[in-house]
């Protein structure tokens, strides 16, 4: 393959060495390039563990340490990813959301949150658009924590 690519860079006067050359693969090339981009726009550089707090200003300060921190504490635990869905649920039965800026109700799909992977470059994207999408659902949590302390989001274990 390299030595047909010489061929043709040749006839165009294009000096190409097949035996000299390397091509990366493109897609591994925009990963790295965005991986790099995202850890210098923001303070979670190299932040793998899942399961470690980060830092309270880090946080304040980045937003797509805000995002990764939401969609970590709601997926990390069974109870609280179903009390996410029941918000769907019943937000959808009762007209609980609201289309922004106006009062007309809409319904959202049952969507789970999704977490980025530093292994596949458009996850922070796919992370960040998710949550855009299901931005009716985090503003009527916000304004009714109620309804989350009495449906077992901080509802101590059995066992603590």
């Amino acid at each position: 393959m390299m030595q047909s690519l010489e061929a043709i860079l040749a006839s165009r006067e294009i000096v190409f060495d097949a035996a000299d050359r390397m091509i990366s693969c493109f897609a591994h090339t925009v990963n790295l390039c965005s991986g790099r981009a995202i850890r210098a726009a923001t303070d979670w550089a190299d932040n793998d563990d899942d399961t470690s707090s980060s830092d309270d200003d880090t946080v304040a300060t980045d937003p797509i340490a805000v995002a990764r921190k939401a969609v970590r504490v709601i997926r990390e635990s069974g109870t609280r990813r179903e009390t996410f869905n029941s918000i769907i649920k019943e937000g959808n039965k009762k007209g609980w959301f609201k289309e922004e800026g106006s009062s007309d109700t809409i319904e959202l799909d049952e969507l789970q949150l999704l977490r980025d992977v530093r292994t596949r470059w458009d996850s922070v994207y796919f992370m960040l658009q998710r949550l855009r999408v299901m931005r009716p659902v985090w503003l009527y949590a916000l304004s009714n924590m109620e309804y989350l302390l009495t449906n077992q989001l901080h509802r101590p274990s059995i066992t603590s």
